[in-house]
Formats: C-alpha cells, structure tokens, sequence
C-alpha cells in the first residue's frame, strides 16, 4: 500500500495547516539530539531502549519536518505512521529510503514494547543511528528554511 500524499492527508484529516513555532521546532530538535545520546549510552548495556531511543530521535525529526512545511499532524491512531508518511511526502521522497526503514524502526520498538522480540543487532543499531542523523539533519535544513 502506497503511503497518503499531503492532500490526500489534509483531506482525511491526518494533517491540518497551521503556522510553523520556530521556538518549539528547535526545541524538538534539542530533544532528538539528546534521544541520540541516550541510545548511544545504552547500545552496549541495553540495545533494545538505545533502538527505541533512535526511533522517537527519528519521529521528533520527522514531526519537525511536517510541523516546519506548516502542518500539525493528527494526534489519533496512527499519528506515527502519518508523521512519518508526511515527513516522505514533504521531503518529495528524495529520502524514501530512510523513512522505510524508519517504519522498520516503529515496527521493531512497538515489538520491544508490546511483544517478545530479539534484540536488535550491531547492525540494525548502526544503520538506524545513520539513519537517524539524516532525518534530524534534514529537520534542521527545515527550520533554517524558516528563518
């Protein structure tokens, strides 16, 4: 199933228009950064809560690149999947990739919290810091586009 474009949200009530905060854009993207350190301090004691952490660094990331184009996401069901499906959307998927694997993320934090599930490995960790990185990078060029 192809993800919703803007319109498609806006109509369906997913989205809503409203002016970019530049003061609680930045604030967001404080937050991600310090999500990032605290996944980096648990990857060797802890890997499944440093994946969990690299997965809500990538979702503030994604809610700042929705939030900066002018839009609030809904706060209902599914709010993570459409924020990270409009953040695909905003971007025009030049960064498709990472949004995949950043549903692959969400995927694999809701197991860790709701389900039994292995650890994540190594690898799953270092691609999600790498891609995690770029969703906030991306979040930063769009609040400097703002300003």
């Amino acid at each position: 199933m192809r993800p919703l474009k803007i319109p498609e949200m806006l109509a369906a009530g997913r989205l809503v228009r409203q002016a970019p905060d530049l003061v609680f854009l930045g604030s967001a993207i404080e937050s991600a950064e310090r999500d990032v350190l605290a996944a980096d301090a648990n990857v060797a004691t802890f890997s499944p809560w440093a994946d969990a952490m690299l997965y809500e660094a990538g979702l503030r990331a994604a809610r700042v690149i929705v939030q900066a184009a002018g839009f609030r996401i809904d706060a209902g069901a599914g709010a993570h999947i459409t924020a990270i499906d409009a953040a695909d959307a905003v971007t025009e998927g030049a960064h498709h990739t990472v949004f995949v694997r950043l549903h692959r993320m969400r995927r694999r934090r809701n197991s860790f919290m709701y389900e039994s599930t292995p650890d994540p490995s190594e690898s799953d960790l270092a691609q999600a810091r790498i891609d995690v990185r770029s969703v906030i990078e991306l979040a930063n060029q769009s609040v400097e586009s703002l300003a």
